[in-house]
């Protein structure tokens, strides 16, 4: 979806966990061209867990039944609405080297399968990489500065072997 707003829009995005390995699934942007986490805007009719799930299928081929979202701390559920998991992750950051902003509600989510199939024309690639892998990406150049330093506190609060 394109951009809602000139200076601001609402993203979604989701830092995928592998069922087993201590693993995290990053896909290569394909205007970017950089690795990074699933997701994309969240449209008009849709609340941010509704988003995710449309991207994950979408850049990652993750069904709603093939994920679990990893619950944030307690919240209340009153009646009358639809409590939402809390994102593990909210962030400003600016789309590219434009001056528009995304505004992130990052998710993290585990994996029930170990199998990617992006949707056609939304991934030049997309796999799974333990944090050494991860390291490498940054050192080439391949991914930005914040999306390393998010997957090594996923690897220092949730991942065992790191």
């Amino acid at each position: 979806m394109a951009h809602i707003h000139e200076h601001y829009d609402f993203t979604v995005s989701a830092y995928i966990l592998h069922p087993e390995d201590p693993k995290i699934c990053l896909h290569l942007h394909l205007k970017l061209n950089k690795w990074m986490q699933p997701g994309g805007h969240i449209e008009l009719n849709e609340d941010p867990e509704e988003a995710l799930a449309h991207e994950l299928l979408e850049e990652a081929g993750i069904g709603p039944n093939e994920y679990e979202i990893i619950h944030t701390p307690e919240q209340p559920s009153p009646r009358g609405s639809k409590t939402l998991n809390l994102p593990f992750h909210l962030n400003v950051h600016p789309f590219g080297d434009t001056k528009h902003k995304h505004i992130d509600f990052g998710y993290l989510v585990r994996a029930k399968t170990d199998k990617l199939a992006p949707g056609s024309g939304e991934s030049k690639d997309i796999a799974w990489f333990s944090l050494q892998e991860l390291r490498k990406l940054h050192e080439n150049n391949e991914m930005y500065d914040g999306t390393l330093d998010i997957c090594e506190w996923i690897f220092k609060k949730h991942l065992q072997n790191n």
